[in-house]
């Protein structure tokens, strides 16, 4: 096929390029002042002999080098779809369907043209029943896509149209007509057929009379014309809808975007077959609906229709396309306005093809420039993958953060989804360089730390307080006292000894709460135990009080009090403050440092104070003879309010009782100290105090007895009560090096672990003149140790004794139990306020398992029971010799208790 080239070639090629680009959303005709959309001339070229080949060569143009420009080509004249009211309405749809457009994608759904086209070729079957609807039966086999037949399955039973016809009456009666003529699958359609204008739909009761009307049968009464419109019109609303650039009128289409180009018919031989009749009704639809499509139909023929008006029936030259354009684009406005029959046309004249030779170089070359300026390609963002990559991007973006947290969380074991629920509120916080899972717990939804022993004991807790609440919804007259324990449960270091020390403290609180979570009982208080992690040290101490426990306090007043506080550094002593700042009393349990007291007017501490034990040291050297007191402690830099205060008041107390004192510091480690038994000296009349804390206490047992072979002339080694956690943790004293060492520590709860074997066998008479308290603890923790034979043998306790903590707690929450029923029984019932708790502590006189508890005279235990132990062999603790035995014991033990004298230590056995 030569190329056709005649005199205004490029320009009539640069007409056609002008208009199958579809502008961009934004941009503006001058011309029309409008920006985005136009409407689209039926370019009709009128051609002369010789010229019958330009549509074609326009097509084969499209299909190699413009394969972006959506088109199809049909030949008037070679159309045969004599079964159909518009064939070549029809023929256009077929080609369309079929073709595929590149990048820009297949116009595959025509589903309201396809819905009239089928509806104008169905014959509709006879009634089988007075309320059968045929129409219906259509409808519903095209929405399930069996669209050629009808089965006879499709007609519903009679049991089903009773229930269908019962449930129409009922919608009618209450005014509900939604559901009467709707066919599932054609919501879009119904609407679609019911709001467009030809056939006036509005004559019909709903959407199956007006379906009905279109049938073959029902269509003869219609005006042909209106059945034609309805077509053309569902043919351009589909292609609309393929072009949409949005969807809801705001959120963008993707598909709608990358079609920057118009559909584009190249109908030939216009002048056979209805081809002039289908552009007419294409005018009419466009002037009557006002509604832009995206359809660019471009003709050509022998002559124009005779019904035209004479003017457009005159085709400007090629040479002056692009300015007829303009000028159509003028006259439109007002043309359609007045529903004129040539509004849309746009003629142009088709010469005879002459010698290239004959032409400028621009026409001569036209087809071959043809292809360089095809459409614009399509928005980045709306281009395939684009969009799924951005999405993709920002999700990543989005869910990075919370994925990162969640790993975070799963990575030191924090409850991630769980601190949602009630009763868990978790955080990770980053302490000396390691990330920590702090916040509150009370179910096992989250259990705090790693040590085996530690997560027993809080799974203990969490099976009470499932008991507990049980309990108190089938008996909602007992109380349920909420206590929060916080403590440092986790360790950025193997400090085990310090994770057995809590644990002993949590065993203390589960015996407690199985000896008054009783099912049998309907009076007695129940014990529920929420569980606070401060992290390493208490570090996070301030911000778990602060963003956990005041707004977990100030949404459950049944929580009476804080108990625990594990040890006494800045960030306790913050703590305490924040708590009593919002009302919320405190029992220090084995805080020791001096001046807590002046903190918050709400805190109490179950043991005493520094002072009290400078003061037992100090009789403990007096009753030795001792020459002299060597305080062995870490730097003393006000981080450590514990280590800072103890070693003050010892040095005070001891020089006050005439004894010389010695400091002797270390840097950064036990490590750094000399041997004790450097030179020859005889320095068993000395005592070498350690005052730090229980992590650091096998190294200096081990720096301080290297290479000492005597080991009688060594100085008499005493520790703080802190070493009580060394000397529960059963691992840390099996070491080799630490072998027969005999050590001293200072007890805070020194009657329970003088119980002995007897205690751990549950004995009612484990220490004489002890009273019911002991003999009650005894009991649970029999109970407690055998339930402790799941653990591993490494993490079990073995000691033949009590752990001093766990009596400490034990009478911890013992004490505001007492508290709630005194208050209960002052008030006539009802839930106790937190104030008239504290109130009660200063009042009452509480008989525990360690000794007799007061804050009468003071909110500062130091009436209270301190004693020092000795432990023959630290490394072999086992059996009745391992049993610690008391050298000297001061302040009160239990009610009416006979002890020995001079040193006040209990009489046992």
């Amino acid at each position: 096929m030569s190329d056709p080239v005649f005199p205004g070639v490029h320009a009539l090629l640069a007409l056609v390029r002008t208009l199958y680009r579809r502008p961009r959303y934004f941009e503006r005709d001058d011309d029309l002042k409008v920006r985005g959309d136009l409407p689209l001339p039926l370019v009709c070229l009128l051609r002369k002999r010789g010229t019958h080949d330009f549509l074609p060569r326009l097509g084969k143009a499209l299909d190699t080098e413009l394969q972006e420009v959506p088109h199809v080509l049909v030949d008037a004249a070679n159309v045969h779809k004599q079964d159909t009211v518009l064939p070549l309405l029809h023929e256009l749809h077929d080609q369309l369907r079929k073709r595929g457009f590149g990048k820009q994608g297949s116009i595959k759904r025509f589903d309201n043209y396809e819905l009239a086209h089928h509806l104008t070729g169905v014959e509709l079957p006879p009634r089988e029943g007075r309320r059968d609807e045929p129409i219906k039966r259509v409808l519903h086999a095209w929405s399930r896509g069996d669209r050629p037949s009808l089965s006879p399955d499709d007609v519903p039973t009679d049991r089903l149209r009773t229930v269908v016809a019962l449930f129409k009456l009922t919608g009618y009666l209450i005014g509900l007509y939604w559901g009467r003529d709707r066919v599932p699958g054609l919501f879009r359609e119904r609407r679609w057929f019911m709001r467009q204008p030809y056939m006036v739909p509005r004559h019909s009761p709903g959407f199956l009379r007006f379906a009905a009307r279109l049938t073959k049968d029902q269509r003869e009464e219609e005006n042909p014309d209106q059945v034609r419109k309805l077509l053309v019109h569902a043919l351009l609303e589909d292609l609309r809808i393929a072009y949409r650039r949005n969807r809801l009128r705001f959120l963008p289409r993707r598909r709608g975007w990358r079609r920057t180009a118009y559909v584009t018919v190249l109908l030939d031989n216009v002048d056979a077959n209805g081809g002039w009749e289908l552009l007419r009704l294409i005018n009419e639809v466009r002037n009557e609906t006002g509604r832009l499509d995206p359809l660019l139909v471009i003709a050509s023929g022998d002559r124009a229709p005779s019904w035209l008006p004479s003017e457009p029936r005159k085709p400007t030259e090629p040479t002056v396309a692009e300015e007829s354009l303009a000028a159509w684009k003028d006259r439109l406005p007002r043309r359609r306005q007045l529903l004129a029959a040539d509004a849309r046309y746009l003629f142009v004249a088709l010469p005879a093809s002459v010698p290239a030779a004959d032409l400028s170089e621009r026409d001569a070359d036209a087809w071959q420039t043809a292809a360089d300026d095809g459409p614009r390609p399509a928005p980045r963002l709306a281009r395939r993958g684009i969009g799924e990559l951005i999405v993709a991007a920002v999700l990543v973006a989005a869910l990075t953060p919370p994925a990162l947290t969640a790993m975070n969380h799963w990575g030191v074991g924090c409850a991630f989804f769980g601190a949602a629920t009630d009763g868990i509120a978790t955080e990770v916080v980053r302490i000396d360089g390691h990330d920590q899972c702090v916040g509150y717990s009370d179910n096992d939804g989250q259990v705090f730390g790693r040590n085996e022993r530690l997560r027993f004991a809080q799974r203990a807790v969490f099976a009470q307080n499932e008991v507990a609440e049980q309990l108190h919804d089938r008996l909602p007259d007992r109380p349920l006292v909420s206590l929060v324990y916080f403590a440092g449960l986790t360790s950025n270091r193997s400090a085990p000894a310090a994770e057995h020390s809590v644990a002993e403290e949590l065993e203390g609180l589960v015996i407690r709460q199985r000896e008054l979570n009783d099912p049998t009982s309907t009076v007695e208080p129940l014990l529920r135990v929420v569980v606070a992690n401060g992290g390493t040290g208490m570090a996070a101490a301030p911000e778990v009080v602060r963003e956990a426990l005041v707004p977990l306090a100030e949404s459950d007043r049944g929580i009476l009090g804080v108990v625990g506080l594990d040890r006494s550094v800045a960030e306790t002593e913050t703590a305490i403050r924040e708590l009593g700042r919002h009302g919320i009393p405190v029992l220090g349990t084995t805080l020791t440092s001096v001046g807590l007291g002046e903190l918050s007017p709400l805190y109490f501490q179950l043991v005493p104070d520094n002072t009290m034990q400078a003061e037992l040291v100090s009789r403990y050297a007096q009753q030795m003879n001792a020459t002299k007191v060597t305080i062995y402690h870490p730097p003393v830099n006000g981080s450590n309010s514990y280590v800072d205060t103890l070693v003050e008041v010892m040095r005070k107390r001891l020089a006050d009782n005439g004894i010389e004192v010695v400091p002797e510091p270390w840097e950064h480690s036990p490590t750094e100290l000399d041997a004790l038994c450097v030179g020859s000296a005889d320095r068993s009349s000395e005592i070498a105090f350690y005052a730090g804390r229980e992590l650091g206490f096998g190294d200096f047992l081990r720096t301080t007895h290297r290479n000492c072979s005597d080991p009688d002339k060594l100085p008499h080694i005493v520790a703080d009560d802190a070493v009580s956690r060394f000397v529960a943790h059963a691992p840390g004293r099996r070491q080799s090096e630490l072998n027969g060492i005999r050590v001293s520590y200072v007890a805070m709860g020194g009657l329970v672990v003088l119980a002995g074997a007897e205690c751990v066998a549950g004995s009612p008479e484990a220490l004489p003149g002890s009273g019911r308290a002991l003999a009650a603890f005894c009991a649970g923790y029999r109970e407690l140790r055998e339930d402790q034979a799941e653990l591993s043998q490494e993490e079990r306790p073995t000691a033949p004794w009590p752990g001093e903590r766990v009596g400490g707690l034990y009478d911890a929450a013992g004490m505001f139990v007492e508290a709630v029923r005194r208050v209960r029984k002052q008030t006539g019932g009802g839930a106790p306020h937190r104030a008239a708790v504290a109130q009660e502590f200063r009042e009452m006189t509480f008989q525990g398992a360690t000794g007799e508890i007061s804050f009468q005279e003071s909110r500062i235990g130091n009436t209270r029971n301190l004693a020092i132990l000795t432990i023959e062999d630290v490394y072999e603790v086992t059996g009745e010799d391992g049993i610690p035995t008391c050298d000297l014991m001061i302040g009160r033990l239990y009610q009416g208790n006979r002890t020995q004298r001079p040193h006040g230590c209990p009489i046992t056995g």
